[in-house]
């Protein structure tokens, strides 16, 4: 991409502006570039700060339904009608089949965390992808 000049807010010219920006109101927007998520954007991104994915799975014979984890991570759990909670697939449907596990995107990491942490019924288990080792939760090595 060429750079060019352009102009600052007070019709000053400035070197080296490679996109225009515009200006709304009282706030200066800045085009975001190509790949880089939005603020409040969940990403693709499911891996822990080591580096490893990880998925997490409840366990509904534990679960007390007091959906502490939909609280802390609706984007990942929910509770269905029959006052227990499921991990959510990418469409957001509920996956209801035992042991159903879903990537935990890196933004939503800490949330996940502290779901499994807070729960009463100790029904979460977040594990590595590679070896299933539970990396937090009940059984977490």
């Amino acid at each position: 991409m060429a750079v060019e000049a352009g102009r600052n807010a007070a019709g000053g010219r400035v070197e080296g502006v490679q996109q225009p920006l515009e200006r709304t109101g009282l706030a200066l927007v800045v085009p975001v570039p190509p790949g880089v998520p939005k603020a409040g954007e969940v990403t693709v991104q499911q891996e822990a700060p080591g580096g490893e994915a990880l998925e997490v799975w409840i366990d509904q014979d534990l679960c007390t339904g007091d959906g502490i984890c939909a609280q802390y991570a609706p984007e990942v759990f929910e509770l269905d009608i029959d006052g227990l909670a499921y991990v959510k697939g990418a469409d957001e449907e509920l996956l209801q089949a035992v042991g159903a596990t879903v990537p935990v995107p890196l933004p939503l990491l800490a949330d996940v965390v502290d779901s499994a942490k807070e729960c009463p019924g100790e029904c979460i288990h977040v594990r590595r992808v590679s070896d299933r080792v539970e990396v937090y939760g009940p059984d977490a090595v």
